[in-house]
């Protein structure tokens, strides 16, 4: 076993880099030196006590536990774009907008074959996105801190998907176009209306076919005696558009 792991105690969740020093919780002190002889669904017990279950760090931690800068776009929807576009696992995908890295990420751990450029204009956004990508061992992405309107023309190479999530989506929408290679997509995620019908708009004018503008919304449950109802606590997260360039 090696790092990084992810200790958890009950709901609390905390990622482990190196086994050594110790790690400071409401929960006590757990001396990392102990992993060392553990494995996977052990336990590790702090000063106080309580158990912490050591777990292999996956990438359905990577929104929980990624440093977060800008606000990531939710696995939900993620997921949804990976499967919708057909990603494949020797993909070549453009991001516009890295953020925390969370989409890039789950990207790059489903294209394990494949390569994913990354660019985000604010250096310090950059700089927390490039730790997480560290941490999750990801070899497979390329950050680049720059303007991605400026650079898309740069770019030699076609390709199979273009992930925008960007303020100047609009301005960026028929550059993406012509980076894709025939039958690529296009996905734009924005948390307005009115800048996701925009983005509809300039997809069809730009030559995108079979543009779709949609929201999905995750409603959990919960189970009581008397019976089972959503939780009242649903909030909006964003809109998607994708599009094929055919």
């Amino acid at each position: 076993m090696k790092p990084p792991v992810v200790l958890k105690s009950g709901k609390n969740l905390y990622l482990v880099n190196e086994f050594r020093g110790e790690l400071h919780t409401h929960k006590g002190v757990v001396n990392l030196e102990a992993l060392k002889e553990k494995d996977y669904g052990d336990s590790v017990e702090s000063h106080l006590g309580v158990k912490f279950q050591i777990l292999p760090f996956k990438a359905s931690d990577f929104f929980k536990l990624f440093r977060k800068s800008a606000t990531p776009v939710m696995p939900k929807d993620i997921g949804m774009i990976i499967a919708h576009t057909g990603l494949k696992p020797d993909s070549l995908i453009f991001e516009a907008g890295t953020g925390s890295g969370v989409t890039a990420a789950y990207f790059a751990y489903f294209n394990s074959y494949g390569e994913v450029v990354t660019v985000e204009k604010r250096p310090e956004f950059a700089r927390i996105a490039r730790e997480n990508f560290k941490n999750a061992g990801l070899k497979n992405v390329h950050q680049i801190v720059g303007d991605a309107v400026l650079l898309a023309d740069s770019f030699k190479k076609e390709f199979d998907l273009v992930f925008l999530d960007m303020k100047n989506d609009v301005e960026m929408i028929p550059k993406a176009y012509n980076m894709l290679e025939k039958a690529g997509y296009l996905a734009v995620y924005n948390p307005y209306i009115e800048k996701t019908k925009q983005a509809y708009e300039r997809m069809l004018k730009a030559g995108f076919k079979d543009v779709e503008a949609f929201e999905l919304v995750k409603i959990n449950l919960e189970f009581k005696r008397v019976g089972t109802r959503p939780y009242t606590d649903i909030f909006h997260t964003g809109f998607i558009v994708v599009g094929r360039k055919v």
